[in-house]
């Protein structure tokens, strides 16, 4: 069973998932744990290696409804995406479920990304994404220092 309240740690990881795990280790903890996840490959591209992704959703839910994406490169977890089921919260207080407003207001440094309207990055090590439904956070990222240099 995952722990869906434990603290998001830029840089760092949440819970049982650290970042610059290797794929083999984080395959490990899953299955030690029983807990299911589908995976999936993304082809290279010009200036990318190949990604693994593993998403670890509710049983029974489609893909859409996942608790945790999570990103590999080069055998390495570079990315963790913490969906609107996961219950923990940034440093800064910022968590899933939290209106975009007030996100903005407790991270007056979070910037607009320039390839996408409904992602806010920080330079402090994460990103938010919000519904434009409902203008609340839907998605945390946190990720490597060297995949936020791209």
């Amino acid at each position: 069973m995952i722990d869906l309240s434990t603290p998001i740690v830029p840089y760092v990881g949440t819970g049982i998932f650290k970042l610059y795990s290797s794929l083999s280790e984080i395959e490990t903890i899953l299955k030690q744990n029983e807990i299911s996840y589908e995976k999936e490959k993304l082809p290279p591209t010009d200036i990318d290696p190949p990604w693994i992704i593993l998403v670890i959703k509710k049983d029974g839910s489609p893909r859409q409804h996942s608790i945790f994406e999570l990103f590999f490169a080069n055998d390495s977890l570079f990315k963790i995406c913490l969906c609107e089921d996961f219950d923990g919260t940034l440093p800064n207080g910022i968590h899933t479920g939290m209106n975009l407003k007030k996100a903005l207001q407790t991270d007056p440094k979070l910037q607009r990304d320039d390839d996408c309207d409904e992602i806010f990055i920080s330079h402090d090590g994460y990103s938010i994404e919000y519904s434009n439904r409902t203008l609340d956070v839907i998605i945390i990222s946190i990720f490597t220092s060297e995949f936020e240099a791209i």
